[in-house]
């Protein structure tokens, strides 16, 4: 039935299987055997490597003579193979939303009030975005000057800069078009708003 997985996780057990190893190599005069190859055996992750290349392979040959042959379509940018219970692939193309708010690169314009606070903003881009914001910062360029207006990521901060989030855009000085940049650990990069003041 095999070693249990959970013992490939434990470094105790991996190095009482790999002391083991050794001594029984030595007996029958076998060479290589390393803790990381013990380890590797352990948690099957030699006949997973040696699969997944033989799968890329296949794939790679296929496309070749589909190209060659010009037999079918040829891939586009995107395969998927899942070989769990059984095998399946799909192929289609991914394509780029031009509003993404993370590959797009670019400014989200997002109408707010003079009168809206901080937190209102705050708000909206959990609705409006369908960002789960865990910790988020917030910072802005304002007079030529970089400022924080909100961090929630290091308590000190987060206690001195809550006030802001009472704060109307009028009481922060927003103009029209001004950008606030949010991070957050939910988000892969940074995100750019533009604020359209009404």
């Amino acid at each position: 039935s095999g070693i249990n997985a959970e013992y490939g996780d434990n470094p105790d057990h991996i190095t009482w299987l790999y002391k083991t190893a050794v001594e029984r190599a030595k007996s029958y005069s076998i060479s290589g055997v390393t803790y990381r190859l013990t380890q590797g055996v352990t948690k099957r992750i030699i006949p997973a490597v040696a699969s997944t290349n033989a799968t890329i392979a296949a794939a790679c040959v296929t496309e070749c003579l589909k190209i060659a042959t010009s037999s079918y379509n040829y891939l586009d940018n995107y395969m998927m193979f899942n070989n769990v219970d059984g095998v399946y692939t799909f192929a289609f193309t991914s394509e780029r939303k031009e509003n993404c708010l993370v590959c797009s690169r670019r400014s989200q314009e997002l109408p707010c009030s003079l009168s809206d606070k901080l937190q209102v903003f705050l708000d909206k881009i959990g609705e409006e975005t369908g960002f789960n914001l865990q910790k988020p910062t917030l910072t802005t360029v304002i007079s030529g000057q970089n400022r924080t207006l909100y961090m929630s990521n290091l308590p000190e901060m987060e206690k001195t800069l809550r006030p802001n989030l009472e704060k109307t855009f009028e009481e922060l000085e927003f103009t029209d078009g001004q950008e606030i940049v949010v991070t957050d650990p939910g988000m892969n990069m940074p995100v750019h708003f533009k604020i359209l003041l009404t």
